[in-house]
């Protein structure tokens, strides 16, 4: 007879020997299943803790960015409203160049074409006994 088949007859023939090697097995398994599982369940932790670790850093980046981008916008502001104030600035400059040198030049200029105007007219329509000329040789005569 084979070996295996001596062990079958003996499992046979000595039932409570069968049940103590399958409680034995049973046992075995059990315990190394509890060791796979406490392995397994380590692992599943470190993951766990792993993805936790990486939300917190996730969320601390995001805050730490959308800070670094407020304190952005609120440089491009301040940036903004000195190119707006310089400009401003330089708008009452002109304003005021304006107005303190071109106002009177051309006041001056409306005065002299006023005054060439009128001296034309009175050159053009000459009345009779009333100025002849500008030139130095003559003279106004009628009053």
């Amino acid at each position: 007879m084979t070996e295996s088949g001596r062990k079958i007859r003996r499992a046979v023939t000595h039932p409570d020997e069968l049940a103590d090697t399958i409680e034995d097995a049973r046992s075995f398994i059990e315990s190394k299943a509890q060791i796979v599982t406490g392995q397994v369940r380590n692992v599943i932790d470190m993951a766990k803790t792993g993805l936790d670790e990486g939300q917190r850093a996730f969320h601390e980046a995001e805050k730490s960015y959308q800070s670094q981008l407020r304190d952005l916008e609120g440089k491009n502001n301040e940036f903004a409203s000195s190119v707006h104030k310089t400009v401003d600035n330089v708008n009452r400059t002109a304003s005021t160049v304006e107005q303190s040198l071109l106002d009177p030049i051309f006041e001056l200029t409306a005065l002299y074409r006023g005054f060439e105007r009128g001296i034309r007219t009175l050159i053009e329509h000459k009345p009779k006994g009333r100025v002849s000329s500008f030139n130095r040789g003559e003279r106004v005569t009628g009053y």
